[in-house]
């Protein structure tokens, strides 16, 4: 159980990094349903950062001071200092192991950066115009106070968080064919990174773990009361962790690694699918700047994924959805972007998704039927 002292603190996001005793992340504490072999509870604060930066609101230097500098977590990675979530996203500009990880490939070639998230967010936070990434400056609903704070939040947690839990992902893997005691820690780090210290498994954090519950209930992917989505993440974390232990359980573990990374894509595709319908149908024209930034920050999260599946569908949604003037979704486009032979050369099966029809009948979406799977980096067939 965490304890009050830890609870008190996090709730307040306390600036210092000190870790009270039994606190989400210690080894063998149980945090949304994951017990960790090794202690990564100071990893498992970055999400204080995350809510840290949503607290800022429109102080916007309060909230570049969190994503550059760290302000909850040690970076116990690289030694010392605080961790700093744009590390997340820089550390691809430099050659080494990490351009070995699948995400951030499919990024530099989508958007032809590879600290692509970093420039995304830095052109929000500084409120400029990016040809590629939103007019922040003077497009007439991107350069809203409502549409950069949801572009800061949705920003960092979908596409920040799941770059960095696939770089755990690759690290465990590459550790675990050296025969490096490292292994076991990286694993559990993916785990911390995705639920985060505060999120007791119903979707309350403020890291990815929370926006898979919200999307199951709107598609209809709850499983026994929870997302499928996170139940599987869950489920394949665990056999990891026995895996990463054992000396000739190699496959298994790759196979854990690709469910994850599959999995990871599915509550933005949800997103991207709900937030483009809604932007395309609402009459609540008020809230249009920041519904629309929704629509673009889940899709902007997935759309390198979708061009590795299909590349003209990956220009017609981003087309659709860049933050920009006041150009409405042309929903029907969205959505046949995302039907089954891209959605199954993504590796993601039709049921993973779900139906937007379930919360929005008009949508016209019911689930798609599948082909055969046929990503060999990710895929929910692996799971």
């Amino acid at each position: 159980m965490v304890s009050l002292k830890w609870a008190a603190a996090a709730a307040v996001a306390a600036a210092t990094v000190t870790v009270a005793s039994a606190a989400p992340g210690n080894k063998g504490v149980n945090f949304a349903g994951y017990f960790p072999s090794e202690d990564v509870s100071m990893q498992a604060r970055v999400d204080l950062d995350i809510k840290a930066m949503m607290d800022a609101g429109t102080n916007w230097a309060a909230a570049r001071r969190v994503y550059t500098q760290g302000k909850n977590s040690e970076d116990e990675e690289d030694g010392a200092g605080l961790a700093k979530i744009q590390d997340w996203s820089t550390r691809f500009n430099q050659a080494g192991l990490q351009r070995s990880e699948p995400a951030a490939i499919a990024g530099r070639e989508f958007w032809g950066d590879w600290d692509f998230a970093n420039r995304h967010l830095l052109a929000v936070l500084d409120g400029r115009n990016s040809r590629k990434y939103g007019l922040y400056r003077t497009g007439a609903w991107a350069r809203t106070n409502a549409a950069r704070k949801e572009m800061v939040e949705k920003l960092t947690k979908y596409t920040f968080v799941p770059l960095q839990v696939g770089w755990e992902l690759l690290l465990t893997l590459t550790d675990y064919a050296k025969k490096e005691e490292e292994a076991p820690e990286h694993w559990d780090e993916a785990w911390a990174y995705y639920a985060g210290s505060l999120e007791k498994g119903s979707g309350n954090g403020f890291s990815a773990y929370a926006l898979a519950e919200k999307r199951a209930k709107n598609f209809g992917t709850m499983a026994a009361g929870r997302s499928s989505v996170n139940r599987r993440i869950l489920r394949a974390m665990n056999d990891g962790k026995r895996q990463v232990r054992a000396k000739s359980a190699g496959a298994g573990l790759l196979k854990s690694a690709k469910c994850i990374r599959a999995l990871l894509l599915v509550p933005s595709i949800q997103g991207c699918l709900r937030y483009s319908y809604r932007v395309s149908s609402t009459t609540a024209t008020s809230r249009l700047p920041k519904e629309a930034a929704e629509a673009w920050a889940f899709c902007a999260a997935v759309l390198p994924a979708l061009a590795r599946a299909n590349a003209g569908a990956a220009q017609r949604v981003r087309q659709q959805v860049f933050l920009s003037g006041v150009k409405r979704p042309n929903w029907p486009i969205v959505r046949a972007a995302f039907g089954a032979s891209t959605l199954n050369k993504m590796g993601i099966r039709c049921a993973d998704v779900g139906s937007l029809n379930v919360e929005s009948p008009k949508a016209a979406h019911p689930v798609c039927k599948d082909g055969k799977l046929t990503n060999s980096l990710a895929g929910t067939n692996f799971c």
